[in-house]
């Protein structure tokens, strides 16, 4: 193996060619932009990528001692070498290398004899994209203000240090840190003094923890603490007062002066309260509530007395038995903007709930126990026969048919009868396919049922678009763009919320929106509640926007008024609900 001298913080290119010709020209390509490395042997370049851990792979299919598909197949098994991405060089015709290539893992294939010119554009796009995932990775796992790692990472990192520690017969400990009275900060002092106050909070933290212990923000003010490993209460106790001492310290603030703040600390343990993360966090909050209600500035460990929350839960499922056949179920919509020309294009169907008892229930509380207690699906048929009947001849002024688009549950699609009950329902309202697009979360995605992807294709086949919803808040990859046949992605509002003043948010959300354009995926951004917003999102080229801004939720008279309202106007200043019935 042998590298060019060049600058070190130069992205590593793995060169693997039986050929030193072929190695020689290779390298005088990409030299003066590249540190490149290089193997003539599969046996050598399987100890380069690890030790080395390359950039990219540019390799021949034709070597002496292995098969290259076989190589790249090996690459994409092992934990170190399965993200980088490979570019094969084949004789193969361009459809069957293509195939081959796709069909182990490759990112990319070249074919002999090789152009100066494609090499270095193919290189550069493969690079581009892996800076585009890395920076969406960054944006999906950790919080751009602290570092500290988000929601979901720290609940990942519950859910495994549960499972290790009730092996081991030990206590993991779920500690909430909401600082008190936070929003008087941001609005009497500015947005600036508050970040530097949780800059500086989230450092005292992570000091006073210990170094397996993972700290998270999960929520503007509220930071998520696993305990992994304890052995009796009492630890959990001792951490929760050192962080009280730690954060009622004054924070410097620059420029001069100082903030005092305290923060309130709910703790739930392992196995004592549960040994299910998402009920331990619940606890935490429900522990934490009671802290601020005995007056803030403490710490309480949950207790069954407080388990008013778990009861609201218990009287959630009783009645969410039967909200459907009494009919307390409706369908709302949120209007759908095509940015290019300023019009209503369509409208995305939202549940809503309105209980006699309970009131108006958020989906956001009733949707996770109808999928936990599989009520989901009759409740989606019911979405999807709502939505359908009411978009049946359903036009804007200019006499177009709106586009309707559906949130489909996990439970659902994993139905193995959902297809033909979607069919039945198309044929009875007599509904075109290519009217309606179907919106899947990306846990469906990671699953790894094998029927999940057969049914995604059989539905994208009926001539029915599909859109992966709230791109960016999980694990996402673009490698679910490649291997499902979405026809957009959705922004998630989190992009959207900041898009104008954190460079981060823009970053984000330009490289989403570019990717989509390489993939010819249509872009849709939610969440937008200003004006500002909406402009950058159109100078970005995204190409349909939904928000407050541009109108509220609306029940289907409501949204019958809103486009006779319109007319053939142009969207003006996003406000043309005056007359419409929001819900």
């Amino acid at each position: 193996m042998h590298a060019n001298h060049t600058a070190p913080d130069k992205d590593t290119v793995l060169l693997i060619d039986s050929s030193p010709n072929s190695i020689r020209i290779l390298n005088a390509i990409l030299g003066e932009e590249y540190r490149v490395i290089f193997s003539t042997s599969g046996a050598t370049a399987k100890v380069l990528a690890k030790s080395e851990s390359p950039k990219l792979i540019l390799m021949d299919v034709e070597l002496p001692d292995i098969d290259g598909f076989a190589l790249c197949q090996h690459f994409k098994t092992e934990p170190e070498t399965k993200d980088i991405p490979v570019i094969l060089i084949t004789e193969h015709s361009e459809d069957e290398g293509r195939e081959m290539g796709l069909k182990i893992g490759c990112a990319d294939y070249i074919s002999k004899p090789v152009s100066p010119a494609e090499v270095k554009l193919r290189i550069y796009n493969q690079l581009r994209i892996r800076r585009n995932e890395e920076l969406i990775m960054q944006r999906a796992l950790y919080d751009s203000l602290t570092g500290l790692a988000n929601r979901n990472l720290t609940m990942d990192r519950l859910r495994y240090a549960i499972a290790h520690d009730l092996r081991r017969g030990l206590m993991t400990g779920v500690m909430l840190v909401d600082i008190d009275n936070f929003k008087i900060i941001n609005d009497t002092l500015s947005h600036d003094v508050g970040d530097q106050v949780l800059i500086e909070l989230s450092r005292r933290i992570v000091k006073v923890v210990r170094e397996i212990d993972t700290v998270g923000r999960v929520s503007g003010d509220e930071f998520l603490i696993v305990l992994p490993g304890l052995q009796q209460t009492e630890n959990a106790c001792q951490i929760a007062s050192k962080l009280r001492k730690a954060i009622n310290k004054p924070v410097e603030i620059a420029g001069g002066g100082e903030v005092h703040v305290t923060a309130s600390i709910g703790v739930s343990l392992c196995p004592l309260d549960s040994d299910d993360f998402k009920r331990l966090f619940g606890y935490a909050d429900v522990a934490k509530h009671q802290a601020k209600e005995g007056g803030k500035d403490s710490y309480r460990l949950f207790t069954s007395e407080m388990n008013d929350s778990v009861q609201r839960r218990l009287r959630l499922e009783y009645h969410l038995v039967w909200a459907l056949s009494r009919g307390e179920f409706s369908v709302v919509y949120q209007p759908l903007y095509d940015l290019k020309t300023n019009r209503i294009s369509g409208a995305e169907a939202l549940l809503r709930w309105n209980n006699d008892e309970l009131g108006a229930v958020p989906p956001s509380e009733f949707i996770p126990i109808a999928e936990q207690s599989n009520l989901i699906y009759e409740i989606g048929k019911f979405v999807l026969d709502t939505a359908m009947n009411d978009f049946s001849e359903l036009k804007n002024r200019e006499g177009d048919l709106l586009h309707l688009a559906v949130n489909i549950s996990p439970q659902q699609v994993r139905q193995s009868h959902f297809v033909e009950d979607f069919m039945a329902t198309l044929e009875k309202q007599g509904f075109a396919p290519n009217r309606l697009e179907l919106e899947v979360t990306e846990g469906l995605l990671l699953s790894n049922q094998p029927n999940v992807k057969e049914m995604l294709h059989k539905l994208h086949d009926l001539g029915t678009e599909l859109s992966m919803d709230d791109f960016g808040t999980g694990y996402s990859s673009l490698s679910y763009l490649l291997q499902f046949p979405f026809d957009a992605l959705k922004i998630d509002r989190e992009f959207v919320d900041g898009i104008t003043d954190v460079e981060l948010n823009e970053a984000l959300a330009t490289a989403v929106i570019s990717m989509a354009q390489g993939l010819k995926i249509k872009t849709v951004a939610e969440g937008v509640e200003t004006e500002e917003q909406l402009e950058m999102l159109k100078s970005k080229g995204c190409d349909l926007a939904q928000g407050y801004y541009l109108s509220r939720p609306l029940d289907i008279d409501g949204l019958k008024t809103l486009l006779g309202e319109m007319g053939g106007e142009s969207l003006k200043d996003g406000k043309n609900t005056k007359k419409a019935k929001t819900t």
